[in-house]
């Protein structure tokens, strides 16, 4: 657990983040989220009774769970038309320690011309994976851009003010996943970012982890076909419709260098994909509250030859 002033601020948990193109109401991928929050409630909804809607009357409030809201969350995932700030979170009470809501998390909302899908829950390798392996075959049919999924840490949205407290936890667990959607979402397109863009600066993938998933828009700037990167052991490579998903390993792994955990498959995929690396200057600006350029560099390069 990460903390801050000796407060808890931070959870261990396996993390999804998927940034799909279009809105929440887009017909490409509504019935996809609908999917992906069903199976949420069905694994994880008992748990999961802390909820942060953000639509219609609903203003962000963090609620106890009730009837009403539950089928209110359900027909959230119907509706013909979507707010730009529109979206829904459901917390959990887990780990007791933490003593604040945090895992489970599901957490859906519009962010610019895209859709930010955030899922944190308690680490558990194998149920992790089948979890994640059931929120990969929802997504096959959305026009995802990019997303990762792994082991990492998890600020709840509403400590969203010790932002610049992440990036650190990598210098000791590196496959740890330590940014959010809001991070990342100026440097995966060029198209209405308000990131003031170099003449030879592109735009790149969210981040690097056990699973990544790389949007089309990505595929012509990588050093040919994935071939080569298969032939890696430990590498598969899933070749969709609108994505590929690289997987390092058969499980997530925090890569901790104080327990020499082997790195060697992260570092084949990161170099493979450095073509599309997110954006260094970007993520100067809003990765970790925007002002820690040396630890966002870091973090990045994470998985580098050192």
């Amino acid at each position: 657990m990460l903390t801050y002033e000796n407060d808890p601020m931070a959870v261990p948990a396996f993390r999804i983040l998927a940034i799909v193109e279009g809105d929440l109401a887009d017909k490409r991928s509504q019935s996809s989220y609908a999917a992906i929050y069903r199976q949420f409630e069905t694994d994880y909804g008992e748990a999961a009774n802390v909820t942060s809607y953000n639509f219609d009357k609903h203003k962000g409030v963090i609620k106890w769970m009730k009837p009403d809201l539950l089928e209110e969350g359900r027909k959230f995932f119907e509706r013909p038309k979507a707010k730009y700030s529109d979206g829904l979170r459901r917390y959990g009470l887990l780990p007791a320690e933490f003593d604040n809501p945090a895992l489970p998390y599901f957490g859906i909302e519009n962010q610019k011309s895209a859709t930010a899908l955030e899922i944190a829950l308690p680490t558990d390798a194998t149920a992790n994976k089948v979890f994640a392996d059931k929120v990969l075959s929802e997504l096959e049919a959305t026009p995802l851009i990019c997303g990762v999924m792994g082991f990492g840490f998890f600020l709840p949205p509403y400590k969203s003010s010790l932002d610049f407290m992440l990036g650190q936890a990598s210098q000791r667990y590196r496959a740890a996943l330590e940014i959010r959607a809001d991070m990342v979402i100026e440097g995966i397109r060029r198209k209405g970012s308000f990131h003031r863009w170099k003449a030879d600066e592109e735009p790149g993938i969210a981040d690097i982890g056990w699973r990544t998933l790389i949007g089309n828009e990505f595929l012509t700037r990588l050093p040919g076909s994935f071939d080569a990167l298969e032939k890696t052991e430990g590498v598969n490579v899933h070749k969709g419709a609108n994505f590929t998903t690289v997987t390092a390993g058969s499980e997530p792994i925090w890569g901790d260098l104080n327990a020499q955990e082997d790195l060697a498959v992260y570092k084949a995929v990161a170099a493979f994909l450095k073509p599309i690396r997110f954006p260094a200057t970007c993520g100067h600006n809003f990765m970790f509250g925007g002002d820690h350029p040396d630890r966002v560099d870091a973090y990045l390069a994470r998985f580098d030859a050192h």
